[in-house]
């Protein structure tokens, strides 16, 4: 159990440590609303009812407005978590008749989602495009994919989903580890002019709070809104979590947030010339060390975590078999001294494991 949090340092049960696993990029999960520029509110907890009955509350249309504007779409949905978001808005989108192409490495999630849906899911090989089918297409051609992958640490082809996009195609895009760390705390979708036509966000990671939100055209909003079974069939988001999330937004826009971006991107390209990982346009928090067995993923876990690091390992079947790994990911509030320490031990350990820690 994680105690006596104070920024990326934390006890772990009895141990001090300082975390490299957490997704809060930009450090603002234990941030005041008062030191955000906002204020306590005597709000419902609760919007009590699902959102089709009673829970529509003005707190959240208008936390939905303010996101929609931020990552450049017409309209945006609320949902309490991501994982709510990719196992209900794919089903309540895709037909029987649709070619449906899907990452091998997207999130589980969407591999749920998916499968729930009414279409036959194609699994393409990672950061692959599709390819759109030629002649008369009977369905919509969907392609799922995330922007910033979650275990991978390395990012969707923004080029080829671009000529996706642009050739009639369909794109889902999973931005849950993008949002919040480009210019202006919007999606890569947005600063690269990419029209996704579903783009997922979630405000767990950069901005520090909880829950998610798909944002999308008025007209598919208004369908998932109908359709999405995690949307109707649960009770609607907090009325003071959306107010909270607000100031955080708020934060994420200005000039806290931009000086929070730009010491985490300090702080990333620190890393990777510490770990001899120079990843140019494939930059991003997440730093996969893939050792493969789980049993000494594990023990170099343990052994990082009796010097002071707690850094998660990762096994199967979150990731492909023979690909376990520790999840490295790097925040905007790590001094430089500590990724310094951090960099000095992962080579020591690695080394007394017989493994050399480089790009693979």
């Amino acid at each position: 159990m994680i105690s006596d949090r104070q920024g990326t340092a934390y006890l772990l049960g009895a141990r001090r440590v300082v975390g490299f696993c957490s997704n809060d990029y930009l450090g603002l999960a234990d941030e005041a609303p008062t030191k955000l520029g906002g204020h306590e509110n005597n709000l419902s907890a609760g919007s009590g009812s699902s959102r089709l009955v009673s829970g529509d509350l003005p707190e959240l249309r208008e936390l939905e407005a303010e996101l929609a504007e931020l990552i450049g779409t017409d309209s945006a949905v609320l949902f309490p978590s991501g994982f709510q978001v990719n196992t209900g808005v794919p089903p309540s989108l895709i037909e029987p008749q649709d070619r449906v192409c899907s990452d091998r490495l997207n999130h589980a999630s969407l591999i749920d989602g998916l499968r729930l849906s009414s279409a036959k899911v194609e699994i393409i090989d990672h950061r692959s495009a599709p390819g759109l089918a030629t002649g008369a297409a009977e369905g919509v051609q969907w392609w799922f994919s995330e922007s910033i992958f979650s275990m991978e640490g390395d990012r969707i082809d923004l080029s080829a989903a671009r000529s996706h996009v642009v050739g009639g195609g369909a794109l889902y895009l999973d931005e849950a580890h993008s949002f919040g760390l480009v210019a202006g705390g919007s999606t890569l979708s947005k600063l690269h002019d990419l029209r996704a036509d579903v783009v997922v966000g979630t405000l767990g990671k950069a901005v520090g709070a909880a829950g998610a939100f798909v944002g999308t055209s008025t007209l598919l909003a208004t369908w998932i809104r109908a359709r999405a079974r995690s949307f109707v069939f649960t009770t609607g988001f907090s009325p003071l979590l959306a107010r909270r999330v607000r100031v955080h937004l708020a934060a994420l826009r200005g000039a806290l947030g931009d000086a929070r971006r730009e010491q985490l991107w300090t702080n990333v390209r620190l890393l990777e010339r510490l770990l001899g990982r120079d990843r140019g346009s494939q930059a991003s928090p997440i730093f996969p060390l893939v050792i493969g067995d789980n049993t000494r993923a594990v023990a170099i876990g343990e052994d990082l975590l009796a010097r002071g690091w707690h850094i998660q390992a990762i096994r199967p079947p979150t990731v492909p078999a023979g690909s376990a790994r520790l999840r490295l990911t790097v925040s905007a509030l790590h001094k430089r001294e500590e990724i310094e320490a951090l960099a000095a031990d992962l080579h020591d350990v690695f080394r007394e494991h017989g493994l050399a820690l480089t790009a693979p």
